[in-house]
């Protein structure tokens, strides 16, 4: 059995990626499953080919090759991972690949020029090309890239790199998304996110839902027009890896998500939906546990499907983690927690809040739970917790930020003698370790300490305590979080009819007086937000956006922006809140 105490070992080299996977370990367990299958990896492409794999027909449909178009992330200060899939039907055995990076959209100024070698691109990976670009350009710029399959070019796509760490940044932003589900709205947010003037989008989770049937759309609509789809299985939750890659392809074949991946380097984390819903890990068993399927704490059963999830995740999204095969347990195979240093400006840390998690605290007994205080509980496991609060002790910034899955404030209701915690999911089921890591926060002395929350599908904005009462009595207040609404999953509007605004408001007005850290809370808006940070204040607007219109032209109005000053533990308002309708 793999212990909940693994020794530290270190941060991250950012410049890890998957490492292809020779032999298999012991038979039966999860990391003999995933050894058995040839984990993608970014190629590093040759410099010298041939003239003829850069020729391509100007006139040649760029989607009839490329139909899930392009993408990139994983960013350093001297590269990035660039991403595109090729379709079967195009597929051409010992074709190479080119790429071609420049410094103008018309690439007549290129700064890389290289060929992937024909025997990277295969069914094996799903037709899938990520390439490494890291070692390969400048420091915090802006270039464009393509791929040239058979004599057809890709669509452009930009890419963002950073700034080294020693570098002094005036100026950061972020778009902040999560929580995507492509049967419950369409995505015209996306088209908001590709025309704002952003350096990265960070995704904070659930880019695909593993279902087929509806089963997380609105209980009071149905699946949207043109969103209908059955998966390969013929299950209404996915079960194989063609059903897991079946859905990155749905779901990117989307033009608006397109053309947000397109024009934005992406920072990716994951959440539950990628695999299944409310996914953890069982110490007992040393397996994944899949509650939301009616087999899933069958351990082979939920073994596969993780497997299968995990590996279209790699060969999907271009992200640079580590993956050590010679591990015993996948969950100590998989490093997805990660830490991007932007200058002296931004510190970004991102967790993986799902791969090492322990189960709910009382099973669904939430009214009655009294679990949630155990100081044996942990998301996020020793190791990357010992990561984590090293990685603030180091962080010399002007802001310190968080990219964390679900919600780290409490959410509770009732009198002082007697609350209801209704989020055991998020960090109100493990409130010993939150303890610990506000007060990780509290005696690093960080300058700033700002978190980017995604999962609940509302926006908020609110104060970090270093406790709140129920494990240390430490108040002081020692961070920032802000919530990003979903993209199109299901919210409170979705579920119940209220009946005017002024119901909407009472609730979020009773929301914020039952949890005094909360400053703002928006329950009934889908869209996205922006953050940007300077060296005299970050600023975090809200937008909402029409999921149930298919438009690039979806409305979008601001539904908050708040200031937070620089080394000032302080929200202020830069509009008027809207809690209440859409307009």
């Amino acid at each position: 059995m793999v212990s909940k105490n693994n020794s530290y070992r270190g941060e991250i080299n950012r410049r890890g990626f998957f490492r292809s996977v020779a032999g298999t370990t012991a038979a039966g367990g999860l990391s003999a499953l995933l050894a058995k299958r040839a984990i993608a990896q970014p190629t590093t492409p040759l410099r010298d080919g041939s003239a003829d794999v850069f020729s391509y027909d100007a006139a040649a449909d760029a989607d009839a090759t490329f139909p899930q178009s392009v993408m990139s992330g994983g960013p350093t200060d001297s590269g990035a991972i660039v991403w595109t899939r090729i379709t079967e039907e195009a597929y051409r055995e010992g074709q190479s690949v080119g790429v071609q990076v420049a410094s103008d959209e018309t690439f007549d100024d290129l700064a890389f020029e290289g060929v992937v070698d024909a025997s990277a691109v295969s069914a094996t990976h799903d037709y899938t090309v990520k390439v490494d670009l890291d070692g390969e350009l400048d420091a915090d710029r802006f270039y464009y890239y393509r791929f040239i399959y058979d004599g057809t070019a890709s669509r452009t796509g930009r890419l963002r790199t950073m700034a080294s760490a020693d570098q002094h940044v005036d100026d950061l932003s972020f778009g902040v998304v999560t929580c995507q589900d492509y049967q419950n709205g369409y995505y015209g947010a996306f088209h908001h996110i590709a025309n704002e003037s952003i350096d990265y989008v960070v995704h904070l989770g659930d880019f695909i839902y593993e279902s087929s049937d509806g089963a997380y759309v609105s209980p009071t609509g149905e699946i949207k027009p043109e969103r209908d789809f059955d998966l390969p299985s013929g299950a209404s939750l996915a079960e194989s890896l063609d059903d897991f890659r079946f859905l990155y392809k749905k779901y990117k074949s989307d033009p608006l998500l397109q053309e947000a991946l397109e024009r934005h380097t992406l920072i990716a984390g994951w959440d539950d939906h990628e695999i299944g819903n409310n996914r953890y890990w069982d110490y007992a068993t040393d397996t994944p546990v899949l509650p939301n399927k009616d087999d899933g704490s069958d351990p082979s059963v939920a073994m596969e499907i993780t497997a299968s999830g995990i590996q279209a995740w790699i060969e999907h999204m271009p992200m640079r983690v580590e993956y050590d095969p010679s591990e015993e347990d996948l969950h100590e195979q998989l490093r997805l927690w990660r830490r991007f240093e932007f200058g002296d400006l931004v510190d970004l840390v991102i967790t993986d809040e799902r791969l090492f998690r322990d189960g709910p605290p009382c099973e669904d007994r939430t009214l009655t739970c009294t679990n949630e205080d155990d100081p044996d509980r942990t998301m996020l496991g020793s190791e990357q917790k010992s990561w984590f609060v090293d990685s603030l002790s180091e962080s010399s910034a002007r802001w310190t930020t968080w990219a964390n899955e679900v919600l780290t404030m409490p959410l509770t209701a009732g009198e002082d003698w007697y609350q209801v915690e209704f989020l055991e999911d998020s960090w109100d089921g493990f409130q010993a370790e939150r303890a610990e890591l506000m007060n990780a926060v509290d005696d690093a002395s960080l300058r700033n300490f700002i978190t980017l929350t995604g999962d609940l599908h509302c926006s908020m904005a609110g104060y970090q305590h270093a406790g709140y009462g129920e494990v240390s009595w430490n108040r002081d207040t020692v961070g920032i979080e802000f919530m990003t609404p979903s993209i199109t999953s299901v919210c409170a509007a979705d579920v119940v009819d209220f009946p005017g605004d002024w119901d909407r408001e009472a609730l979020a007005a009773i929301a914020k007086a039952e949890n005094e850290h909360l400053e703002y809370i928006n329950w009934y808006e889908h869209g996205y937000s922006v953050i940007e940070f300077t060296e005299t204040d970050c600023e975090f607007t809200v937008y909402g956006v029409d999921a149930d219109e298919n438009s690039a032209d979806a409305e979008k109005r601001t539904l908050a922006q708040y200031r937070v000053p620089d080394g000032e533990l302080s929200l202020e308002a830069l509009s008027e809140p809207q809690t209440a309708s859409r307009s």
